[in-house]
């Protein structure tokens, strides 16, 4: 199936009848979605409302483009409040600034490998709940390559976890 399909095609369940670029831009190159998003307003099968803001000529009738804009703006913001809420997991101590710095700066980070898996497993079947957070894994990453100690990190994860303890 061609960009212009595939854009159809994800523009049909849509409730809202809207589409943003960025929607679209997992089908192809930026030029190549360009193109087909240029070549379906030609056609007249999508029309554009703003910049980056596609809609079904049909719903842009029915609701309005004022409407539509105010729907865009609406969802844009939710996503945008989403994702934020996703990246503050965890309260930001000192702690956890240096050692999110210490690891941007030695350009290391964590990726869970088998025995991680394992040890998850195993604490979970004995009945312990142990749950480990982001600063914990960087410094599991920084010392299993090599840029800190164990002690060291046995002592960053001390101060770490009474750090969180005073939040």
């Amino acid at each position: 199936m061609d960009i212009k399909g595939r854009i159809l095609q994800s523009l049909r369940p849509r409730r809202d009848g809207v589409l943003l670029r960025s929607d679209a831009s997992a089908f192809g190159s930026s030029s190549q979605v360009t193109a087909a998003l240029h070549s379906l307003v030609e056609s007249g099968l999508v029309e554009r409302i703003d910049r980056g803001v596609y809609a079904k000529p049909s719903k842009v009738a029915q609701i309005g483009r004022d409407a539509l804009l105010a729907k865009v703006s609406l969802r844009v913001q939710a996503s945008r409040n989403q994702l934020v809420r996703r990246t503050r997991r965890f309260p930001c101590t000192k702690t956890a600034q240096y050692v999110m710095r210490l690891a941007k700066d030695k350009r290391v980070g964590f990726h869970s490998i088998y025995a991680d898996d394992w040890a998850n497993s195993v604490t979970m079947l004995a009945g312990d709940e142990v749950k480990s957070d982001a600063i914990d894994d960087l410094l599991v990453a920084l010392t299993r390559s090599g840029k800190i100690s164990p002690k060291d990190m046995v002592s960053l994860l001390i101060r770490h976890h009474r750090d969180l303890k005073n939040v």
